[in-house]
């Protein structure tokens, strides 16, 4: 037997790197800042099963668990293995030639994360000692702009509501014939390196999704835990929000259930299964929609039209630590359809009037202990928030912010409101940077005077079309934009 204290090579903390030259997939964050040490083993001679030897030097009653990711997809390995402070070694059931990446999560009883990394299985070969041959095949979503929608043309291409422009020209993801997600897409984010793309439809590539699903570059894949997949249990239920907290994916839109866990609208995905975001009084939220999420000073902010989380009142707007929900002040009179963070400040934008008990006309922004309107804000709600350069640009159904003319977007330098020059025709639903550009998206053919066609680029002075010799913009809405860098 191999002594545990000599193989104990793989050392990953918290928020610490990788190396390039071992794997480009980032260390997750963690609750504890424990540090997971760890090493794989193959099997050889009277081990039938690979090995990973482990030291946990952190919280006791914690528990292991690992999936194998390759291809797009998660197969779980170890479910919820009891760790002991120090030494354990865990059976691996890896088939031989397994490529891609081992997922870790440790979490304690209640199951909160103390620590969660990602690491390729040819790295972890290289370093374990032993002559390992299976080569690594794990891809990730090209760089780029990604534009969901309504739309199935863009740029002239057929790209079934998902298209992704590399600068010069629109395709579809991954360049091929493939089918993309069958219904519109109204979110999209980067989770571990894969897109992952929500909206409202069943299947995407032919693989049944259920409303959510991840591209990794060369295929579609499900989010399936044990209880089930996706979140779509009927045609009115849809996602139209995503962001990552505490290393797990954060899904919100008008759902009950997510992989046949009761979530209540807004839900976790941790890699490997669904888990609901709850707090003493409950989980989730009371009323549909969550329409945005955002992470600010270390809470997950959730914004939409309930009145309650988990239990407790919340007007439009909650914080949630990871283990319990919270206020934020008295929320607000409306709905709050987006969410951003400027210079350390939160700011939400929708179709309020009051925020806190005072008056905000659609935007406001949270200084910590109340929340300030921004000037005299706008005169129809925002529906879409980004940061470009030193300024806030919020998109929407307005045509003037602060007072003066500025036709759905505009821009907040700190103290005062200015149009984008003369703005779009029609709502933006929204916003992105890409290429040192702001990108706008939603119903409308024009922006600043020029044919565009649903989505156009700002480059600080003017606006342009994005499109090429075959077309431009596309057939129909555009709901949401993410940059893959």
């Amino acid at each position: 037997m191999i002594a545990l204290a000599a193989v104990c090579a793989w050392s990953l903390a918290p928020h610490q790197p990788v190396s390039a030259a071992e794997e480009s997939a980032p260390t997750s964050s963690a609750a504890t800042g424990d540090t997971l040490y760890a090493t794989l083993l193959p099997a050889v001679g009277e081990v039938e099963t690979p090995q990973l030897a482990v030291r946990w030097p952190g919280h006791p009653s914690a528990a292991l668990t690992v999936s194998l990711h390759d291809a797009g997809r998660d197969t779980p390995l170890v479910a919820g293995r009891p760790l002991d402070t120090g030494a354990n070694l865990v059976a691996l059931p890896l088939p031989a030639r397994a490529a891609g990446a081992l997922r870790l999560w440790v979490r304690d009883a209640a199951g909160r994360v103390l620590h969660t990394s990602t690491r390729d299985l040819d790295a972890l070969r290289r370093t374990s000692g032993f002559g390992w041959t299976a080569t690594d095949t794990r891809a990730a979503a090209a760089p780029g702009l990604y534009a969901g929608g309504t739309f199935t043309r863009a740029g002239g291409a057929a790209v079934d509501h998902l298209a992704t422009w590399n600068g010069s020209a629109w395709s579809r993801p991954g360049g091929g014939s493939g089918a993309g997600p069958d219904g519109s897409v109204t979110a999209l984010v980067v989770y571990e390196g894969d897109l992952i793309a929500g909206g409202s439809f069943l299947t995407a590539g032919g693989v049944r999704v259920n409303g959510i699903a991840r591209w990794d570059g060369t295929g579609w894949a499900a989010l399936t835990g044990s209880s089930g997949t996706g979140v779509m249990t009927n045609s009115l239920d849809f996602v139209d929000a995503l962001t990552v907290f505490d290393g797990d994916l954060i899904v919100g839109g008008q759902f009950l259930r997510a992989g046949g866990v009761t979530v209540n609208h807004v839900a976790r995905w941790d890699g490997a299964e669904w888990r609901a975001l709850a707090g003493p009084g409950g989980a989730g939220v009371d009323v549909p929609s969550v329409w945005d999420l955002a992470v600010h000073d270390g809470a997950l902010i959730v914004g939409g039209g309930f009145s309650q989380a988990g239990g407790t009142a919340a007007n439009g707007i909650a914080r949630w630590s990871g283990t319990a929900w919270s206020t934020l002040g008295t929320g607000f009179n409306g709905d709050v359809l987006a969410l951003a963070v400027q210079d350390g400040a939160l700011v939400a934008t929708g179709g309020f009037t009051q925020a806190g008990g005072t008056a905000a006309n659609y935007v406001a922004e949270w200084t910590g202990s109340a929340w300030a309107a921004l000037g005299a804000g706008l005169n129809a709600e925002g529906r879409a928030l980004t940061v470009f350069g030193a300024e806030l640009v919020v998109g929407g159904t307005f045509t003037q912010a602060g007072g003066a003319a500025a036709n759905y977007v505009a821009r907040w330098d700190g103290a005062r409101w200015a149009a984008l020059g003369g703005g779009t025709e029609d709502i933006v639903l929204a916003l992105a940077v890409q290429g040192g550009r702001l990108v706008a998206g939603g119903f409308f053919a024009r922006a600043g005077g020029v044919a565009v066609n649903h989505v156009a680029a700002w480059n600080g002075s003017a606006w342009s079309a994005l499109g090429g010799s075959a077309g431009v913009g596309t057939d129909n809405g555009v709901y949401a934009l993410h940059t893959v860098v």
